[in-house]
């Protein structure tokens, strides 16, 4: 009795914990070669009479003085509005639509064809389509970060849900589990780690999308400073709007990533 005892106790101290955020240290290496291309870029700027390759300090100078007159702030804010709503339309739908196709080999058959095809397709090249139908506004530029986004969230959660153990979906059913317990309790968790991954690459996509809609739809937002400073041949400010798209989407991944923490270990704390 004691040794069950002693062996139960172990398995319930060796469960899985929730995973650690990274230590500062691991990210020594990406910080020391970012600050090496860093010195590489002012180095070439001063020293090359290249007009395209300014030198590093003025980019920055240049992205303070459009944060300061409020024209990052303003057309920021455009883009992210377009950015959020395209992506919600694209999580919520790209999720269940994953679902389905997992769950159901009747949906995986029908839509696999027609998923397939809009990632391997050209996606600039539905814009023409999206500005008949909706015009050159606000909802073009949502349909084009939707389409951008939705297939990577659609494919990763159908394949997170074809690789759930199947014994433990029996297993929760005998138990007397409803469809929505399972589904709630074993399923999604399971699959979590391939739903979290389409985000993140949805999310990325759709950052993509939000610009190129921008710049080829409407000259509005960060797309359309692109399109301003570069056709004036401005390279420091050009610059400077990249270095804030780049922002953009490290943090938009960054995002995704501590929401999968934070749902993981709401889990395991319960």
């Amino acid at each position: 009795m004691t040794t069950t005892a002693e062996q139960t106790g172990t398995r319930q101290d060796a469960a899985p914990a929730a995973p650690a955020a990274p230590r500062w240290h691991e990210h020594l290496p990406s910080i020391a070669t970012l600050l090496g291309l860093a010195v590489v870029w002012e180095i070439a700027g001063h020293t090359l009479d290249y007009a395209y390759l300014p030198p590093l300090s003025d980019v920055f100078v240049r992205l303070w003085e459009l944060v300061l007159d409020g024209t990052i702030p303003r057309e920021l804010g455009a883009s992210l509005t377009a950015l959020a709503v395209g992506m919600l339309i694209a999580v919520v739908a790209g999720v269940l639509i994953g679902l389905l196709m997992g769950a159901f080999p009747l949906v995986r058959y029908t839509l696999d064809v027609y998923v397939d095809a809009v990632m391997v397709a050209p996606v600039v090249a539905f814009v023409p389509l999206f500005i008949l139908l909706f015009g050159l506004g606000f909802q073009t530029r949502v349909a084009t970060v939707v389409l951008f986004a939705i297939c990577p969230i659609i494919v990763n959660t159908a394949a997170g849900v074809r690789s759930v153990d199947r014994n433990l979906v029996t297993m929760a059913r005998s138990f007397q589990a409803t469809p929505a317990q399972t589904f709630w309790q074993v399923q999604l968790p399971m699959a979590w780690g391939h739903v979290q991954a389409g985000l993140r690459l949805g999310v990325a996509r759709g950052v993509d999308g939000v610009i190129t809609g921008e710049v080829l739809i409407a000259v509005v937002g960060l797309g359309g400073l692109i399109t301003r400073f570069g056709d004036a041949f401005s390279m420091d400010r050009l610059y400077a709007v990249v270095f804030v798209i780049v922002a953009l989407v490290v943090l938009s991944t960054r995002l995704v990533d501590l929401a999968g923490r934070l749902l993981v270990r709401g889990r395991h704390e319960r």
